[in-house]
């Protein structure tokens, strides 16, 4: 994996309108999306690998909840 990665500066209105391409931008092709509003920066969609790096690097337990166990 490269040192640098991908990233792209998107308004809200439109990572609304194309959520799931944002969402497979991150995952398929470790996009960062910086969503702004107003010129300015409120959130940032990344890929997995790199949210569960950058927890690591921290010191951070991850803050997604386990999936449910299946019957």
């Amino acid at each position: 994996m490269a040192d640098e990665q991908a990233s792209a500066r998107r308004p809200v209105a439109e990572v609304r309108k194309d959520f799931t391409e944002t969402v497979n931008r991150a995952h398929y092709n470790a996009t960062h999306t910086v969503v702004v509003r107003y010129e300015e920066p409120r959130a940032v969609i990344v890929d997995m690998d790199f949210y569960e790096r950058a927890c690591r690097a921290l010191g951070e337990e991850s803050r997604l909840e386990a999936p449910p166990a299946t019957a």
